[in-house]
């Protein structure tokens, strides 16, 4: 019978061996030196093509990031204001809050912070969340959507304080000057002052 050489342990390692014997290192550097020396004008080419497509995308995707927002917010002005007066309604609103603020006595600071957590209701009401109260209406709004969600809630807490508390809750000029910032942070993000 036939030897069987790929079956044998000495011929594989054998083998294994002249490979390494015969293996000419040098060769094989030159041989991937030349190869990257052929391919460099394409390589070349292909990268200022892809530095070219990233710029490109990152400048449109800014444009279309602006595009989008203008049209979003374009839209959520035009639902939230869609009966007549709309705005000389909530500027007199604004303006009353801002008259409050503006006084010396901290019980219309109170006031006004108070008049500012109805206008926030009445806002959230005009833009579709449900709810019994503000704070209910806070909880279903996804973070995502309103980018000032956290201080309104943060007004909303004071304007509680307020209310369940009265005017054993001190309340300084700072203070309440902070939290109708807060509120006009809110009311700015959807223009409705």
């Amino acid at each position: 019978m036939d030897a069987v050489n790929f079956l044998n342990l000495e011929y594989i390692i054998l083998s294994i061996a002249n490979f390494f014997r015969n293996f000419d290192v040098n060769a094989i550097l030159n041989a991937v030196i030349a190869f990257i020396e052929t391919i460099r004008p394409f390589a070349i080419f292909v990268t200022i093509l892809l530095v070219y497509v990233i710029v490109y995308s990152y400048i449109r995707l800014g444009q279309v990031d602006k595009e989008e927002e203008r049209k979003f917010n374009s839209i959520r002005l035009k639902d939230a204001i869609n009966e007549p007066g709309h705005d000389a309604v909530l500027n007199k609103k604004w303006e009353s809050v801002q008259k409050h603020i503006n006084s010396d006595n901290p019980a219309e600071w109170r006031l006004a912070i108070l008049e500012a957590d109805i206008m926030l209701g009445d806002i959230l009401e005009k833009m579709g969340y449900q709810g019994d109260s503000i704070g209910e209406r806070l909880k279903g709004i996804e973070k995502s959507d309103f980018l000032t969600l956290d201080l309104a809630w943060e007004a909303h807490k004071v304007r509680n304080q307020i209310a369940h508390e009265g005017t054993e809750f001190l309340l300084n000029d700072r203070d309440a000057r902070r939290i109708i910032d807060l509120y006009k942070q809110v009311f700015e993000e959807f223009y409705y002052i």
